[in-house]
């Protein structure tokens, strides 16, 4: 059939923040493309404030560290990350309070929202959320499925999230999903949701794995083909290990991402989290001072 000139336009218009979501990609339409320098390609893994605390009062043995307790939004500024990822650990923030709590966000380059984590409500309404979100937030561009593969995750059909991807092209929106590299491995099965999804975020969850990063990934490349767009986790708190991350682990961590980066097998980072930001802690201020130093490079 062909096209009018109103179809034209309203087609043009729909594509007009069309751009790469990934260094090696032909990548999905999004609503803020990816620059092509460092620092336009990072994000902030966001948890609410009080979500640490909580998660002490319920006896988690991260030993996760107590004090002053900075939001998340305000955490990318201090970090100068153009990126947040709003994951609801500990149901944090409540349903009620999500539109007043997103609020903070409306000078942040892109947000993406948690749809499988561990908040209340079941996988359809978190998504209803999501959408309901992203008709007044031009700035949200993705949906992520944390936890994806981990026990305990309530995880939808495979056929809800075929059902889903054309409702988010049509927003111009991507899907990503969480990936341990230590504790989910490489399965055959995985395959089916990978290839649902526009992005793969790629975690090492135990600090003493950082230094194998490179061959994982390389893995990791084979295993989703060489147009997957990854975005490679930088924990700053080594949750495996249940302490501070050493600062030679995560200098080790920063060095092995940004071969990464500049030989093209990743396409960002994902900081992680945004609690930590304000706590004087030495891996935070390494990757602070690494983001200053390298965020114009272009890749």
């Amino acid at each position: 059939m062909e096209m009018t000139r109103r179809g034209f336009l309203q087609a043009a218009s729909a594509a007009g923040f069309m751009g790469a979501a990934g260094c090696l990609t032909t990548a999905p339409q999004g609503r803020v493309p990816y620059g092509n320098t460092i620092g336009d390609r990072l994000w902030m893994w966001g948890h609410h404030p009080d979500s640490f605390d909580d998660a002490q009062s319920k006896k988690e043995v991260y030993n996760l560290p107590h004090g002053r307790r900075i939001d998340m939004a305000a955490a990318c500024r201090i970090m100068d990350i153009p990126g947040c990822c709003v994951v609801r650990w500990r149901n944090l923030p409540r349903k009620a309070d999500l539109p007043v709590y997103m609020k903070q966000f409306a000078q942040t380059k892109r947000v993406a929202f948690s749809i499988t984590d561990s908040a209340a409500e079941d996988f359809d309404e978190k998504v209803r959320l999501g959408f309901e979100l992203a008709g007044q937030m031009p700035n949200l561009t993705t949906f992520f499925m944390d936890d994806f593969w981990c026990s305990g995750t309530k995880r939808p059909p495979i056929e809800r999230i075929r059902a889903l991807k054309p409702e988010l092209a049509a927003r111009g929106m991507r899907l990503a999903v969480v990936l341990y590299s230590d504790t989910n491995g490489l399965k055959k099965e995985f395959r089916e949701v990978l290839d649902l999804c526009d992005e793969v975020s790629y975690w090492f969850w135990n600090g003493k794995n950082v230094g194998g990063i490179e061959e994982s990934v390389g893995r990791l490349r084979e295993f989703v083909g060489k147009e997957k767009p990854i975005l490679l986790g930088q924990y700053m708190w080594d949750f495996g290990g249940k302490r501070e991350m050493p600062i030679e682990l995560m200098s080790n961590q920063l060095m092995a991402s940004e071969r990464l980066l500049k030989s093209r097998q990743i396409s960002g980072l994902i900081f992680h989290c945004t609690p930590l930001v304000d706590l004087d802690l030495a891996a935070v201020n390494l990757s602070r001072k690494w983001i200053a130093e390298h965020r114009n490079e272009v890749v």
